[in-house]
């Protein structure tokens, strides 16, 4: 690491560590739908009812029930519509989504403005990778779609802390200049798994959440059954990468993503049409950006 780059890395650490920057409390109601992905038995009319307690992530629903993504057609107008339409995990799945997405909104419109197409960036790839994650685990039949999903979604929340803390940094003078986006870059690789693992954890998610964030990015994870979904989110994220989703995405799968292609028997064909199927996504989504 270069030493503009190692020193950046100091005062993020230093700044989350001493509390100085930190993400909102993750809502209440999202913690509860975790609860109810987790709950066997669990019912529509449950999650219809959590999701009307919060207007923020109700509204969301609606928005993302009448996107393309889910094919349009009659507008729905109600939590309850949306609902019917999606059916009980994926109206939890947008819930949680729009739950997270609050936590990508910074309140002071001086830090928002720095590195702004960071910002949406890292949105745009928690959503693909999410979505897209849950169809890999569908067609390869490895891994659980519902826990990659959550997991995929949520793997990257460490890189706002660190954004957070360079936005407050210059904002308030802490830092002199911009950093350049390589060691941003830098920064941001290398701390936003410990970073992420440790909101997670404190906001009582589970632990196959908060291992995911905290080990995609580790070299030498065993493949095994405890991992297999693991190892669904990091083909997911190397695809992003691969297809220039994420921030600073170098337009390759990466050694890791490939690695966990090989321990899934990805072929190349299929992982040719998989890239194609996560630009198809990548483009729908765009719209919920």
């Amino acid at each position: 690491m270069n030493p503009r780059a190692a020193g950046l890395l100091r005062f993020v650490l230093d700044s989350t560590d001493k509390g100085q920057v930190e993400l909102p409390t993750f809502p209440i109601v999202a913690t509860r739908l975790v609860d109810l992905l987790e709950k066997p038995g669990a019912n529509l009319r449950e999650v219809e009812a959590l999701v009307k307690q919060d207007p923020a992530i109700a509204a969301e629903l609606l928005r993302t029930a009448n996107s393309a993504l889910y094919g349009g057609g009659a507008p729905v107008e109600s939590v309850g519509q949306a609902t019917l339409r999606l059916g009980f995990r994926e109206t939890a799945q947008v819930a949680m989504t729009a739950a997270c997405r609050a936590l990508f909104d910074m309140e002071n419109r001086a830090e928002s403005e720095i590195f702004p197409h960071v910002w949406r960036a890292l949105w745009h790839d928690a959503l693909v990778c999410a979505y897209g994650g849950r169809l890999l685990a569908k067609e390869l039949k490895q891994g659980a779609p519902e826990r990659v999903f959550l997991a995929a979604l949520f793997r990257n929340l460490g890189a706002l802390l660190v954004l957070k803390a360079v936005a407050r940094g210059l904002v308030r003078g802490r830092l002199s200049r911009p950093p350049a986006e390589p060691e941003l870059a830098e920064v941001l690789h290398a701390l936003h798994p410990r970073l992420g693992a440790t909101y997670l954890a404190k906001s009582r998610m589970p632990e196959h959440v908060v291992s995911t964030a905290a080990l995609h990015h580790q070299v030498g994870v065993a493949f095994a059954a405890d991992t297999l979904d693991l190892h669904v989110v990091r083909l997911a994220d190397g695809l992003c990468e691969q297809i220039g989703v994420s921030p600073f995405a170098r337009g390759a799968l990466g050694p890791l993503a490939e690695e966990s292609a090989a321990s899934l028997g990805v072929e190349a064909e299929q992982l040719e049409l998989f890239t194609l199927q996560l630009r198809e996504l990548a483009e729908q989504l765009q719209a919920l950006v």
